[in-house]
């Protein structure tokens, strides 16, 4: 029996072709140099509480405090004498405290769509920075001030972007490539949304024209749970993928038999640009197996390679009669995303495809669907005039 995974719910387009799907330019560009310099060069304020609290921990801690200046020691070392550079622990922190009231922006066209990342991706891969970041205080301090930027974002203050026709998200370009007329907005003029998460949680004006789901009374077809781009290469080891350092979740994933449920099955993988709207729906009819979760992400990994330590994830099982049991788990971006579960997906709810699942807030990096391994079936993946892609969509589910 072959049944098809369909994309006819949702776009798919060409893979932007770098590791950020498009929200960063390359790090050696001239927008990430101007990036750098514009948030070195603002004034220096008064650091938000949060940002404090890690400047305390570091002043009043000798280990954390020599990593901290070994990594901006290291960062120096590595890059070209004129490059704008963190040079010190004040100048980070200050750096921070910046970056708390940016959204997303277009520097001279090019996107800057993860500004920590952006200002944090020479110091992030050094070897005293990685040691500071993965430090469990460091780890929680800095979650706080990106929770605090969580709130930023969604604050009006954050839709800087949609104030002028023409300009940054409302450039004619840029309208072009997330098809401006098909969206649901909160005004009819400039700010169009209310919030940088209001325009990225958007959903279609016409949701059953715009995002049409196939096949809807039958698990025959499979739809795509998200907009997105099809990735060929599959690199995240299940082990990693599904598992938590939060321990109930941890014991729940065992409890399910999660990895031993889907090794030899079947994985699709999806990545999301910051053009698509990060929304996601069930991609096949069945029940909820038991209450969805968010593993929560870190701040240690910010060059976002292909790996899932670090990336705040979602894991929900459905069950259905046809394909045993789909694993659904969106990827956010580093913990500069976070996976907001719809309050419908609850144990024992029975979900139809096209059914919300959630959202991406912040912005969201790709989305992965596991199937359990079915003696006599296969998976297929077609477009939207049902020609055919490639079957085994993706790549076998390996353990580690």
């Amino acid at each position: 029996m072959t049944t098809v995974l369909h994309d006819a719910q949702f776009d798919l387009h060409p893979h932007p072709g770098n590791l950020h799907s498009g929200w960063l330019p390359r790090h050696d560009s001239a927008g990430m140099r101007t990036y750098v310099e514009r948030v070195l060069d603002a004034e220096r304020t008064a650091l938000a509480p949060s940002v404090q609290a890690l400047a305390t921990y570091i002043e009043d801690n000798e280990v954390v405090r020599r990593l901290a200046r070994d990594a901006c020691a290291e960062y120096l070392d590595a890059i070209d004498a004129h490059s704008p550079h963190i040079g010190d622990v004040d100048t980070l922190l200050h750096g921070f405290n910046t970056i708390l009231t940016h959204a997303p922006c277009f520097i001279d066209g090019e996107l800057v769509g993860l500004p920590f990342c952006a200002f944090m991706a020479g110091i992030g891969r050094t070897v005293g920075g990685a040691a500071l970041f993965r430090q469990p205080t460091v780890h929680l301090l800095t979650s706080n001030i990106l929770n605090d930027w969580h709130a930023f974002l969604d604050s009006p203050a954050s839709n800087a972007g949609f104030r002028v026709d023409g300009e940054q998200w409302l450039a004619p370009a840029v309208k072009e490539r997330y098809q401006f007329s098909l969206w649901s907005r909160d005004a009819g003029a400039p700010p169009y949304w209310n919030s940088w998460n209001a325009f990225l949680g958007r959903s279609p004006e016409h949701p059953g024209q715009a995002r049409p789901v196939a096949d809807p009374d039958s698990n025959q077809t499979v739809v795509c749970p998200t907009d997105g781009a099809r990735k060929d290469a599959f690199q995240l080891p299940l082990a990693d993928l599904l598992a938590s350092p939060v321990p109930r979740q941890q014991s729940l994933i065992d409890e399910q038999r999660l990895v031993e449920r889907f090794t030899g099955g079947l994985v699709f993988h999806a990545d999301l640009t910051p053009y698509d709207f990060h929304r996601w729906w069930a991609p096949v009819n069945g029940e909820v197996l038991f209450d969805p979760f968010t593993i929560p992400g870190c701040f240690s990994n910010l060059s976002a390679a292909p790996t899932c330590q670090g990336h705040a994830r979602g894991v929900i099982v459905i069950r259905t009669e046809d394909h045993g049991h789909v694993c659904c788990i969106p990827l956010g971006m580093n913990a500069a995303s976070s996976v907001v579960f719809d309050s419908r997906m609850r144990r024992g709810a029975r979900v139809r495809k096209g059914q919300e699942m959630g959202t991406f807030r912040q912005g969201g990096s790709s989305f992965v669907l596991l199937f359990e391994k079915q003696a006599g079936k296969e998976l297929v993946f077609v477009d939207a005039e049902r020609t055919l892609i490639g079957s085994r969509i993706g790549a076998w589910c390996a353990k580690g």
